[in-house]
């Protein structure tokens, strides 16, 4: 995959990342602000901290920092897995954040 089109699909998944937590703020009446400049994403959540993603295309990862650690995803096979657990993105990016919220997020 080059730069190119891995910057595409960072982009496109910092996209659907917003929306996801667009839906929250309405589905779990959630108190959430996001930010993007350029390919980070910085979603803040009041009380209950931060969580900034960002594509790395120099390093071909998405990295995700959280209260409960950092985290870095490798696109493989359509979609991102992480570097350690290869767990998809999307299954960790719900658990990660509703350990975070203390609230069970619907699936993204």
């Amino acid at each position: 995959m080059t730069d190119t089109e891995l910057q595409a699909v960072g982009d496109a998944t910092l996209v659907q990342v917003e929306e996801y937590i667009e839906s929250l703020v309405d589905t779990l009446d959630l108190d959430a602000d996001s930010m993007r400049s350029g390919n980070v994403l910085t979603l803040d959540f009041e009380d209950k901290g931060k969580m900034i993603l960002n594509s790395q295309v120099a390093n071909h990862e998405l990295w995700l920092a959280a209260k409960s650690g950092g985290f870095h995803y490798q696109y493989a096979n359509g979609e991102w897995l992480d570097t350690r657990s290869k767990t998809p993105f999307r299954t960790h990016f719900v658990e990660l954040l509703s350990g975070q919220l203390g609230q069970h997020c619907p699936k993204f």
